[in-house]
């Protein structure tokens, strides 16, 4: 059996359920364990091992179809910072012990219960005795419970104040502040914890070469990103994947994001690929736009390889009932309060589902490229001034870029947009398929979104932008125009919209055929070609030595 390696080193921070390569990684292996003659091996650090066999077991991927190559134990500070995290968020109805009152309550109903029993039933004086004395137990847990509820209550007040000083001392300040620098969306410059960060991310980094160095068994080694400077350390042959570099075609929209953190993320995106040997595309725009001009990429060095279709009606579709369709609709609703419950911004919405409610649907996290403050403009325009009735769901954390979460405050778009976050893939699939229309307003991608083939796997239609990576693979004129808008004019935007929700059937029936085409292209050829390519530049590397 052939072993290629595949290298990951995100940070603790990444939950690679909410990335969309968490699921191009996820229907990759899926992919490659249906051939049954290669095992790729995953190395990462310690923290993001326990993150992605969570993703594998959610997504179906069989344990043994890979391996894990990761340092043992996650580093002591990583793992002070967790402790410190679960402390923070220790609510005080945690600290109750419901379970506990519960039994007390308990217990003293029986003993009372017994105790009336018998004073009702006596017929002697020393039955009347036993009844008294049954009355002392009782006297005694009451007693006992008292004192340990009070002692409990006191030790939560110490408790408090000691989190309350201890998060007033400017060490722990210090600390706080530094984790926002590491996580927040608009960092604050904490020189400190960033040192250490990376000091602890560089003793992660170079435990996994030291593992990746031991397994010769391994032919060549592939990065599903190009964020990894270091991935060019590896002495094997190495194959990189550039879906896009976002920051050189939006630096302005990036911008606020970040201080010297974001352009340091940028200049090792560039090394890692000034240093690379062989790299793969998702489209020619950005083999040729990209790589070839701005990189100046010998073009022999950079294979595209197209997506494969993402379906998710494999995780919701029921079978063996007289209706299936109407069981799997029962299922998804099921699926849709769940994932509505989920609502970061309004605690309510779980009862939205309880009547038929409609919504145009947007799944992605929030990132300046992904275009969502014109969709907002183009969703509240429909809301008031064309009088559409559906709400709007996006699963993006509105406090990655904050002026999301304005817009829909200032617009009083509360029960109108929800953010759901953090879905799985059965939610996922369930929201496509409840919804009314899927839009993606996205100015750039590596690839054609996964939005079309997601949508329709579901039998949703969808609008989406006009970008280079979709035109290079919706290329029929009539079918461009009846889905595609201008991202940069969000009426553009609200007019296709509006379209497609008062013409859904026909929408669906122009892009079924071309989806039924596109599905013919699976994760398994996407596995061959990759494995073509490890073969390629493996071979070429034994003849050189």
């Amino acid at each position: 059996m052939k072993k290629y390696g595949i290298y990951l080193a995100y940070s603790p921070t990444v939950d690679m359920r909410a990335e969309g390569l968490g699921r191009h990684l996820a229907e990759f292996l899926k992919g490659a364990q249906a051939r049954g003659d290669i095992c790729f091996v995953i190395a990462c650090p310690s923290w993001l091992r326990a993150n992605l066999l969570e993703l594998f077991e959610a997504s179906g991927v069989h344990p043994d179809s890979f391996e894990m190559l990761s340092p043992e134990s996650k580093p002591l500070l990583l793992r002070a910072h967790e402790c410190y995290v679960r402390f923070r968020r220790r609510s005080v109805r945690d600290t109750q012990h419901p379970p506990l009152q519960s039994r007390l309550r308990t217990l003293r109903s029986k003993v009372i219960g017994y105790a009336e029993r018998k004073l009702a039933t006596s017929r002697s004086l020393a039955g009347a005795g036993m009844a008294a004395l049954a009355f002392f137990p009782l006297l005694a847990a009451g007693v006992l419970a008292f004192a340990f509820m009070r002692i409990f209550s006191l030790a939560r007040i110490a408790g408090r104040k000691a989190k309350s000083l201890l998060a007033r001392h400017p060490v722990i300040r210090k600390y706080r502040t530094g984790l926002d620098t590491c996580t927040s969306s608009r960092p604050k410059p904490e020189p400190f914890v960033i040192r250490l960060y990376r000091l602890m991310e560089e003793a992660e980094v170079s435990l996994m070469r030291e593992l990746i160095e031991k397994r010769k068994d391994i032919a060549a080694w592939y990065s599903p990103t190009a964020f990894w400077p270091h991935f060019n350390e590896i002495p094997a042959p190495r194959l990189i994947c550039v879906p896009d570099v976002v920051l050189t075609d939006f630096p302005a929209g990036f911008a606020p994001l970040g201080d010297d953190r974001m352009l340091d993320s940028f200049r090792k995106v560039e090394r890692t690929i000034e240093n690379g040997q062989y790299f793969i595309s998702y489209s020619a725009d950005v083999k040729w736009r990209t790589l070839v001009d701005r990189y100046h990429i010998d073009p022999a060095a950079i294979t595209i390889v197209p997506h494969g279709a993402n379906r998710l009606d494999e995780v919701v579709a029921m079978s063996g009932f007289a209706d299936n369709e109407t069981a799997t609709d029962a299922l998804c609703r099921s699926l849709l309060q769940a994932a509505l419950r989920k609502a970061l911004n309004n605690g309510c919405a779980r009862l939205f589902s309880a009547g038929d409610m409609r919504f145009v649907f947007y799944a992605s996290q929030f990132r300046p490229n992904k275009n969502v403050l014109s969709l907002l403009r183009a969703y509240a325009y429909l809301l008031r001034r064309r009088h559409i009735g559906h709400k709007l769901i996006l699963t993006g954390n509105p406090k990655m870029m904050p002026e999301i979460g304005q817009f829909v405050t200032e617009h009083h778009l509360q029960n109108d947009v929800l953010f759901l976050n953090r879905l799985s893939a059965q939610e996922l699939a369930a929201c496509y398929r409840m919804a009314s229309l899927a839009v993606n307003p996205s100015l750039s991608e590596g690839g054609c979104p996964f939005t079309f083939t997601e949508a329709l796997s579901v039998g949703t239609p969808v609008v989406m932008a006009r970008i280079p990576v979709t035109e290079e693979v919706i290329i029929n004129p009539e079918l461009q125009d009846a889905m595609l808008f201008d991202p940069y004019d969000w009426k553009d935007i609200a007019d296709k919209i509006e379209w497609g929700l008062q013409n859904r059937q026909l929408l669906l029936a122009r892009q079924k055929p071309f989806y039924e085409q596109l599905a013919q292209r699976s994760w398994r050829n996407v596995v061959d070609e990759y494995v073509e390519i490890l073969d390629r530049i493996s071979a070429r590397h034994a003849e050189a030595q």
